[in-house]
């Protein structure tokens, strides 16, 4: 059964399924949707999609886990994308058994604020496990915890209040748990929590209004410099 999650679908995407049941090809039909995407969205997958551009070459295959509608391939359109999700494809990474070593290169992006505190361990265990070479993480830094209490006030969103029931990730733990898996992970900090809290509400609180908001951030915002961090991008590489 598919997962319901509050997040609009990006039309210049197709999804072609595998010989894994619940995994995805995805192929990109439109680049330019990418100015559909929300700017917290195109942020975070332009940080994750510059990562992997410095840890792996073209043509690499990488399987992007929890990302919804496969969008992270908008950004990377010389690499083969896989996409494994519960809301499109049906299924999720600990409900799969995908062989050991299968990619080069796994990117779960926002991906563990929504998994269970108590599972979180068993999806970092899966992720090294089914990856041959990089890891590639993200996840909003703890030291937005009061603005997400202040959004989900404002908006009910069911993603945000996973973030404030659940409680963020701890970015030494995922540290610490990727070194006794066997990688080397360093933590980069990104995003303008200050513009998050006002595109967030809009695009809860007045959707129609937010699609122009959206694009006006996205061409002119996107490397907004922070006092706060917005989110941790985590990258790890596998110890030779």
């Amino acid at each position: 059964m598919k997962k319901s999650v509050p997040i609009k679908s990006i039309a210049g995407l197709e999804l072609f399924p595998t010989n894994n049941p619940g995994v995805c090809t995805v192929h990109v039909r439109d680049l330019a949707a990418r100015l559909d995407l929300s700017w917290d969205r195109f942020i975070r997958l332009k940080a994750a999609s510059n990562a992997i551009t410095n840890v792996a070459s073209k043509g690499t295959n990488i399987l992007d886990v929890g990302g919804y509608d496969g969008a992270l391939a908008l950004f990377l359109s010389d690499y083969k994308i896989d996409l494994l999700d519960p809301a499109t494809t049906g299924i999720s990474l600990l409900q799969q058994s995908i062989n050991a070593s299968s990619y080069d290169v796994v990117a779960a992006i926002d991906v563990l604020e929504h998994v269970p505190p108590q599972e979180r361990k068993s999806v970092l265990k899966e992720l090294a496990r089914i990856t041959r070479q990089s890891i590639i993480l993200n996840y909003p830094c703890r030291e937005t915890k009061e603005a997400q209490k202040l959004v989900l006030q404002a908006t009910n969103n069911s993603l945000i209040r996973e973030h404030v029931e659940w409680d963020l990730p701890e970015t030494k733990w995922v540290l610490r748990e990727m070194k006794s898996l066997g990688f080397s992970g360093k933590a980069i900090p990104h995003g303008s929590l200050a513009v998050w809290v006002g595109q967030y509400m809009m695009l809860n609180l007045n959707p129609e209004s937010a699609i122009s908001l959206n694009r006006y951030l996205i061409e002119n915002h996107s490397d907004e410099p922070f006092s706060t961090p917005l989110y941790h991008l985590i990258v790890c590489r596998r110890n030779d």
